[in-house]
């Protein structure tokens, strides 16, 4: 079956969803070796990956990792797809506890460092929090303190057999978008930031097939896969209508001024961990609270919070400055402690 869609890709035609479903069913059970894998991903890169092989891929992966049980209806995540080689500290990271704060209960899926100095697990780590908890007590973490971090190797063991395949072939392929798609407590709604507008467009376009609710996918003009204030945030937003609405904010829709570069530069996950609690404890008005600040609102948004982003964003402001971002932290790393 394998060689049947190989040859398919091969001349440019593209999977159903039942057909992509399939294949990476049969990666995710070790059935496929690695060149025909490594086949598989160039030969998709190279013809353009469609909405149902993403969708499919994605579906796939989610039914065979290990799932935590949540309030979908009331539980969002903060991700992106990195590989915009900006440079920034942990926003999204930083934007959940802030989300948190304001009452809605963030899943925050997550992973080692990839394209960057630091990714989420990393800085997580830096700041005192057990990234290693089972699922059990994620879902735990996530009922009682309002929100967990889910490394997402614990999650997706099945990963093993194409870890060595994407190292070797040290480009993006279409596992670069699937993490955020598949979230293991099965959110529903989420602000996902993406390395280019192309990308943005087909993983909208993807939600379509996987039962997704309220989904911001953004980035900017400039590359970053977060919401900027230097340049033109693009949204695709996918609603549970199954239709993307397709608009552009910038830092007059928040009032904001343009971002200093230089703050929200990171590095580190000591370096970033830092400005993170910084943020957190000091809750000074500058660069990196203003991006923190739209991101979370725009994820409060996504979580159906407020129609209004305007509102979302005075969640967000008054989660930083009334401590409540901040205890949000500390009661994940207060329980991840204890395990």
């Amino acid at each position: 079956m394998i060689k049947y869609f190989l040859e398919k890709i091969t001349n440019k035609e593209s999977l159903s969803l039942q057909e992509s479903f399939d294949v990476m069913n049969m990666i995710m059970k070790g059935e496929v070796n690695n060149s025909q894998i490594a086949g598989l991903l160039v030969g998709l890169k190279a013809k353009g990956e469609a909405a149902e092989e993403v969708a499919g891929f994605a579906l796939a992966m989610r039914e065979n990792s290990i799932k935590i049980n949540s309030d979908v209806t009331n539980t969002i995540d903060l991700c992106g797809t990195g590989g915009d080689y900006a440079g920034t500290f942990n926003i999204s990271t930083a934007a959940s506890f802030v989300a948190a704060g304001a009452g809605i209960k963030v899943a925050k899926h997550g992973n080692r460092a990839i394209s960057s100095n630091s990714g989420s697990a990393d800085v997580l780590r830096e700041l005192g929090v057990n990234i290693n908890l089972t699922s059990e007590q994620s879902e735990k973490a996530l009922n009682e303190v309002g929100i967990a971090f889910l490394f997402a190797p614990l999650y997706h063991p099945a990963m093993k057999y194409v870890a060595s395949v994407r190292g070797e072939l040290g480009i993006k392929t279409i596992f670069n978008i699937l993490g955020p798609l598949t979230n293991p407590a099965g959110t529903r709604k989420q602000i996902i930031g993406t390395f280019n507008y192309k990308t943005a467009r087909l993983m909208s376009q993807a939600a379509k097939f996987l039962d997704m609710e309220k989904v911001c996918f953004v980035c900017t003009a400039d590359r970053f896969d977060e919401i900027s204030l230097n340049d033109i945030t693009y949204v695709n937003e996918y609603k549970k209508d199954k239709n993307v609405y397709h608009y552009s904010i910038n830092n007059e829709t928040f009032s904001y001024p343009l971002l200093n570069q230089d703050e929200i530069k990171g590095g580190s996950p000591k370096v970033n961990a830092e400005i993170i609690y910084n943020l957190l404890t000091k809750k000074e008005r500058n660069s990196v609270f203003n991006v923190v600040a739209v991101n979370a609102a725009m994820g409060l948004y996504a979580g159906c919070y407020s129609s209004d982003l305007k509102e979302c964003l005075f969640a967000a402001e008054e989660s930083i400055v009334s401590n409540k971002a901040y205890e949000s932290f500390l009661r994940l790393k207060e329980f991840s402690e204890k395990g």
